[in-house]
């Protein structure tokens, strides 16, 4: 088998179900491409991205001690890594961090009143 982890390759969608597509990247060789790893965004239907018989590219991510094959469509686009390290460089939102610790306090404030009320009827 010449697909090792990390290699990107064409293969060809062979099975699609809900949870993700079989790719055949070699005769007799296929993969799984979860769901989660067909696009950036968030894939609620696989149909609307594949169809069997589409060529399409993808990264060879793992191949499991049972011989699984877990590949990756997002993962084959050069962008993608570019994404991920930009996304991980950016720095929180101060103005969001404030106002999710005062939406904290308050909500901790009002679960102390109702602990209060209903020990007070005990």
């Amino acid at each position: 088998m010449s697909v090792q982890p990390g290699s990107v390759v064409t293969g060809k969608v062979v099975r699609l179900h809900d949870f993700g597509a079989f790719v055949e990247v070699e005769p007799d060789v296929t993969g799984l491409v979860h769901i989660s790893e067909v696009h950036r965004d968030f894939v609620e239907n696989i149909h609307a991205y594949l169809t069997e018989g589409q060529e399409v590219t993808v990264k060879v991510v793992a191949i499991k001690d049972d011989g699984r094959i877990d590949l990756s469509i997002k993962r084959a686009d050069s962008g993608w890594e570019d994404e991920v390290q930009r996304r991980q460089s950016t720095k929180p939102d101060k103005e969001f961090n404030q106002r999710l610790r005062k939406f904290m306090h308050q909500s901790d404030m009002i679960q102390g009143e109702v602990r209060r009320r209903k020990r007070s009827r005990q």
